[in-house]
């Protein structure tokens, strides 16, 4: 998108409103469901929230009203694991509830999600497959439980474990429908090698772009002076860059001035308020 466009977004309140639905917020989990389901519907819910989030973000809501909804969605996510027995898709929403926080609540919560969440070594009496399992139901465990713990060590400031989830990420095969950061963005920011990372970052947005403009339902008009897209039909698990957004977060806890875009990175996003210094 060039700078002399103007973003149009005709049918965000009706998809910001649509997610809001969708992720339930407000709404008590019923221990009878997840005892039957475990986290299979729950990590859905992560994903609806992100794209609430993301829709937030668009329309300039503030910090504020973001997180008075995004709070109390974490809490009941880790009330849900808590008493979840079954390990089922746990690393998948261990993952995506933390960028829930990252991108929508403050250090505090960030810290307390980071405790509670597992890496590779697994949890409740159970370890990831890389891919397989019974009925293909494990599909991408282990790539899941590895970003977890990759970030998780990072946040909590354990480096060599930290290492150790980062080297093994690479060497596993991810679930098609849930994407993280691709291995050079995630390098330059495991590095810290900011001039790099944000080089990276542009040119994943720029990608992003190329991918919405060859499908009618996204960027429906374009013209030398605005775009107009929708957000409807996005599947946010690996269709928006969650995970991006997720670590230009915590590089910009550290002081780095990162790569925004109107669409995928809005700058309403930063400066990070929720993150003081």
């Amino acid at each position: 998108m060039h700078s002399t466009q103007r973003l149009i977004l005709p049918d965000l309140d009706w998809e910001a409103d649509l997610a809001a639905q969708l992720a339930e917020f407000g709404t008590p989990f019923e221990l009878r469901t997840l005892q039957k389901m475990g986290l299979r519907w729950s990590f859905h819910l992560a994903e609806f929230c992100l794209g609430w989030i993301w829709r937030q973000w668009l329309k300039g809501t503030s910090d504020e009203v973001i997180a008075n909804q995004v709070r109390p969605f974490v809490e009941r996510g880790l009330q849900m694991r808590r008493e979840c027995r079954d390990y089922e898709k746990l690393p998948h929403h261990d993952l995506l509830l933390l960028h829930c926080a990252l991108l929508g609540s403050d250090a505090q919560q960030v810290g307390i999600v980071a405790e509670a969440m597992a890496d590779s070594a697994g949890d409740k009496g159970q370890k990831p497959f890389d891919v397989g399992g019974l009925y293909a139901v494990a599909v991408g465990e282990q790539y899941a439980a590895a970003w977890c713990g990759m970030l998780k060590h990072t946040i909590l400031g354990n480096e060599t474990k930290a290492r150790e989830e980062y080297e093994l990420i690479w060497k596993l095969r991810r679930d098609l429908e849930f994407t993280a950061a691709p291995k050079a963005l995630a390098t330059a920011w495991f590095k810290k090698d900011w001039k790099a990372f944000v080089n990276q970052l542009q040119k994943d947005f720029d990608k992003l772009w190329i991918r919405a403009r060859k499908h009618a339902w996204s960027v429906k008009s374009e013209s030398p002076t605005e775009v107009v897209v929708t957000t409807r039909g996005y599947r946010i698990g690996h269709m928006w860059c969650w995970s991006h957004c997720g670590l230009a977060l915590l590089a910009s806890r550290q002081g780095v001035v990162v790569a925004t875009d109107p669409l995928w990175f809005p700058s309403h996003a930063l400066p990070n308020r929720l993150f003081p210094t």
